[in-house]
């Protein structure tokens, strides 16, 4: 099947090649353009000046809106989420602009001043132009943005519109990713890729994983029952987080620091694996902080989880706790009624 974008584009070319042509033919005619080696016509177009103007006027309305048509679509898409409305919109846009060019014409034709109605015509145009095209316009600043201010650039994860991808193109109307996350979880690739248009840089938070360093924190938690040896639980969660991304922390800790904007920040950061102690209804809940390069974290949190199950598989003087129920017998009497007061 011929895509209609093929269709639309072929008949603005025609329409295109139409207007040139009368153009060029009005030229040779009148002397305004002269090809080497043939005679220069005398021809006086004055007294057909107005039909003329007439059907350039027609030809260049019809060549407008054979362009704005596929601009008009990707202008209002996002506004109006069904084809059947924004081609009714064009089709009002279209009536409008032929109510125009006849009204051109008739003034054109009695004799009307060029200059005025060029200014007028020009102003009208604008104002379309503006309206119709606000979109790719606000996507065009949106790329200058991230040109100039480096908000990311190819081959960076980012998240925006609440959307998480790598970066794998970056176009003056819209930014590819390659997406990861989505239903999977550990932020694996999707298969899928997501086009976002430039304008969300105005409008949205954009999250860079990698804009300065591959690194990204994250966290791993576990909940150990308050019976258990709370030390000992905190102890074992260190050292599984350190045979894991110990090595690879220190490694790597100067290189973070020469990112901080603030020299306090050295201070403030987790550097080292770090674990917080939450007490819950039933549990303490553990959080291990540390730091690990962001296309792996899903590959890291996995096996420090593993690494912690196992000490705490080899301790038993840490229990792992979880949602259960305890039944307990009742007496005699299913119920007994206690006075409030007591």
């Amino acid at each position: 099947m011929p895509d209609p974008r093929d269709r639309s584009s072929a008949s603005a070319l025609y329409w295109f090649a139409a207007l040139v042509l009368s153009l060029l033919f009005i030229s040779l005619v009148t002397g305004a353009l002269a090809i080497p080696g043939l005679p220069v016509p005398q021809v006086s177009l004055d007294a057909a000046k107005p039909w003329l103007l007439i059907l350039v006027t027609f030809l260049g309305t019809k060549l407008l809106l054979e362009v704005f048509k596929p601009l008009f679509r990707s202008g209002l898409r996002k506004r109006v989420p069904s084809e059947a409305d924004i081609f009714a919109l064009y089709q009002m846009f279209t009536y409008v602009a032929w109510v125009g060019a006849i009204g051109f014409a008739v003034y054109i034709f009695f004799g009307g001043n060029l200059a005025e109605i060029g200014v007028l015509g020009g102003a009208v145009v604008l104002g379309v132009l503006i309206y119709v095209l606000q979109e790719p316009l606000l996507n065009l600043v949106g790329w200058a943005i991230l040109v100039v201010r480096r908000i990311y650039k190819l081959g960076d994860r980012i998240e925006v519109n609440g959307t998480k991808g790598y970066v794998v193109s970056i176009s003056p109307m819209n930014t590819t990713l390659r997406e990861f996350g989505g239903w999977l979880t550990g932020e694996l690739f999707t298969g899928r890729y997501v086009t976002v248009p430039n304008k969300s840089v105005l409008s949205s938070n954009v999250f860079s994983y990698t804009k300065d360093t591959p690194f990204i924190w994250t966290e791993v938690t576990a909940a150990v029952t308050y019976d258990s040896n709370l030390r000992r639980a905190e102890e074992l969660i260190l050292e599984a987080a350190d045979e894991v991304v110990g090595e690879l922390m220190r490694e790597n800790r100067e290189l973070i620091r020469q990112k901080y904007e603030f020299r306090d920040l050295a201070s403030l950061v987790v550097e080292e694996p770090l674990v917080r102690w939450h007490m819950r209804d039933s549990w303490v809940e553990f959080s291990l902080v540390f730091f690990c390069p962001a296309h792996r974290r899903g590959y890291y949190t996995s096996e420090v989880t593993k690494r912690i199950l196992e000490k705490f598989s080899a301790d038993s003087s840490v229990d792992i706790a979880y949602p259960h129920l305890e039944l307990s017998p009742s007496s005699q009497r299913p119920f007994k009624v206690e006075n409030a007061s007591q």
